[in-house]
């Protein structure tokens, strides 16, 4: 599967406009298919509220779903705390970890 399907799959599971940051596209592309489905999978747990989410502690308001995919690919998937999905994130570790100094978590 492509980046571009994989997209708007995740935006008609979350029904929100979700933005796609880091390196998204690259990094779903070189992804194993199994992962691929696997990541949407986590989509659709996240959305079901059956993935734990952790607080961000910069804005009270935002929480964040998180997915290690492989050994150096992580995804953060954050949501208004009472409303709608805002961005999903896929990139390598250490971008991931400034986005989740970014965004608080």
């Amino acid at each position: 599967m492509q980046a571009t399907e994989a997209k708007i799959i995740i935006q008609k599971i979350l029904a929100s406009d979700v933005k796609f940051d880091g390196h998204f596209d690259k990094c779903f592309d070189n992804l194993k298919d199994t992962q691929q489905a696997e990541l949407i999978a986590w989509v659709n747990a996240c959305k079901a509220l059956k993935s734990n989410p952790i607080q961000s502690k910069t804005n009270r308001e935002i929480i964040g779903f998180v997915k290690r995919i492989g050994s150096n690919l992580r995804a953060i998937l954050t949501k208004e705390k009472k409303g709608y999905f805002i961005e999903l994130f896929l990139d390598k570790h250490k971008y991931y970890e400034i986005e989740m100094n970014k965004l608080g978590f």
